[in-house]
């Protein structure tokens, strides 16, 4: 792991290359009491993590550094060193690796590493596309080979039947589970010849793709052994992850572009469809309340309260939520044409009339700002 080290105190800095150098598979390539020397260097040494001070002199902010020097690196990994702890909300929301307070504790630090080691194993796993398929899955479904070339399948069936095992997360699927669910109203000796057929052709697929073994059959059941990197995985990373920063949300708005195989029409992915929409708008919805809650109206709020809306347009507390986001703005215009357009959606399609909390809250907006000019 190559790191780099970042505080505007000489004396805090050697102390902090003192402890870091105890670990052996760190090597830290630059270590800069100057933060704008940093920025400079950091495209060259390429580092994986960078440990950082956030209040530095000379009007420097760690946390805006922080945001430069992943703009610069792209993948990096960020573990804030301050001595004040207020600032730990923010350094999360920049997706921190983790966040020490000096005097920086030994077992502190040590737990830092062990999630460095982890993220960078993921990252690295994740980043080794020339052995892995790329797989898009929500909306309709896409695989990529290494080239970013898309796969053309020699039958729909065996398109459906990889997609059908990658949803499994690396189980074997009994042999009369996949009929049922793959050839259904089929008779049992006609399903199976079909199945033999279709797993034929996909382990040829796949063959061409350099998995000779992608399919493994063991105690009457198939499962699916080929390296892949997922828009379902990232989604699945981000929700386990519980915190939910700017780059999350980014993320899942640039992958969620409809439900999971909505354009398929495959019948037993129905179930995971509700799951993943679930998930998506449970990790919205908690974004966007946490940010008002704090007062804060930016573009992401937006772009999420859009996506809310429009994957469930009769919902009071989406609808209470972009109320509060164009009321705290002061932009009456756009508060009123959105509530119009709210309740004669909910009258029309719903034969529903808006909560009273709901209008309450409008009102409320529209008594306290100012007429348009």
């Amino acid at each position: 792991m190559r790191a780099i080290l970042v505080d505007d105190e000489p004396i805090a800095l050697e102390v902090l290359k003192h402890k870091v150098a105890f670990y052996e598979d760190i090597e830290i390539v630059g270590s800069y009491t100057d933060p704008l020397e940093a920025l400079k260097e950091v495209k060259i040494v390429q580092p994986d993590a960078v440990f950082l001070d956030i209040e530095m002199g000379g009007g420097i902010n760690g946390l805006e550094l922080a945001n430069v020097f992943i703009k610069e690196v792209g993948s990096l990994e960020i573990v804030f060193i301050t001595a004040y702890s207020q600032y730990a909300v923010d350094a999360f929301e920049i997706n921190a690796i983790d966040y020490l307070l000096k005097p920086i504790q030994e077992n502190r630090l040590s737990k830092a590493i062990q999630r460095l080691r982890k993220n960078l194993e993921e990252s690295h796993g994740a980043n080794l596309l020339h052995n892995s398929l790329t797989v898009k899955e929500f909306a309709s479904f896409e695989v990529l080979d290494h080239s970013n070339n898309p796969i053309t399948w020699r039958t729909q069936k065996s398109k459906e039947l990889f997609a059908y095992l990658l949803s499994k997360k690396e189980m074997a699927v009994p042999k009369m589970l996949i009929i049922e669910d793959i050839f259904p109203n089929r008779e049992v000796d006609k399903a199976t010849t079909l199945l033999h057929t279709t797993i034929y052709q996909l382990r040829k697929s796949l063959e061409r793709l350099g998995y000779p073994n992608a399919i493994i059959y063991f105690n009457d059941s198939y499962q699916l052994d080929v390296p892949i990197h997922s828009d379902v995985q990232e989604l699945n990373r981000i929700s386990e992850s519980r915190r939910y920063g700017d780059r999350d949300i980014e993320n899942i708005l640039r992958i969620y572009k409809g439900d999971f195989l909505e354009e398929e029409g495959y019948c037993w992915a129905i179930e995971l469809q509700q799951t993943y929409r679930e998930r998506v708008f449970n990790i919205l919805e908690k974004f966007v309340t946490e940010k008002l809650g704090k007062g804060l109206v930016t573009i992401n709020v937006k772009a999420c309260l859009d996506k809310l809306y429009a994957m469930d347009s009769f919902n009071e507390n989406v609808a209470q939520m972009m109320i509060h986001y164009y009321g705290k703005q002061n932009k009456r215009l756009s508060l009123e044409t959105f509530f119009n357009h709210y309740i004669k959606n909910l009258w029309i399609e719903m034969k529903l009339r808006p909560m009273k909390k709901t209008v309450d809250l409008y009102k409320k907006y529209m008594g306290d700002l100012p007429m348009d000019i």
